[in-house]
């Protein structure tokens, strides 16, 4: 139904529960965060880069490691495209793969944008987009959840249709 349904069910889906941090970008819409809080966890804010207004990797190094030092590990890291460009996903990727934390790309503000040769929603374990009216497609609302996992795939299927059982007729 949206870009933050979709965000919600990405993270459900990648087990954030309550009690459960999911380290953002402070820089983005409110429905970054909400997703989160959805969900029951506690967003912790990273700052943004000066050059792209994107989650800033030498940031997110430092929170990764203050968290691992203390014994902790956020649930997810959630970062967010913004104006048409996408995140420095090398940095990024590297970041959370160290730390083991998976990285859900909120490619909501960057459908058609690229980094390297990889298109947006490409990178992380899930991705998601808007259709919103302000967006670069638009279908006056909705979303789309992708991912390359078949399981994160089947597990977002399930939750998004109200955990019906996959029949061949309505039940």
């Amino acid at each position: 139904s949206s870009r933050t349904t979709a965000l919600h069910i990405a993270l459900l889906a990648f087990g954030v529960e309550p009690g459960d941090e999911v380290v953002t970008v402070s820089h983005s819409f409110v429905a970054t965060a909400n997703a989160i809080r959805y969900c029951g966890a506690t967003p912790v804010f990273v700052d943004a880069s000066r050059d792209t207004w994107t989650m800033d990797p030498d940031l997110l190094e430092e929170e990764l490691a203050g968290q691992s030092r203390s014994g902790r590990r956020p649930a997810a890291v959630l970062s967010v495209d913004l104006y048409g460009q996408c995140c420095d996903y090398e940095r990024l990727t590297a970041v959370c793969e160290r730390y083991g934390v998976p990285l859900i790309e909120d490619a909501a503000d960057a459908l058609g944008a690229s980094y390297g040769t990889r298109k947006a929603g490409a990178f992380g374990a899930s991705a998601a987009f808007s259709f919103n009216g302000n967006k670069i497609i638009t279908t006056s609302g909705g979303g789309m959840l992708v991912s390359h996992s078949r399981t994160v795939a089947d597990q977002a299927r399930h939750l998004a249709t109200q955990a019906r059982d996959p029949l061949p007729h309505y039940e």
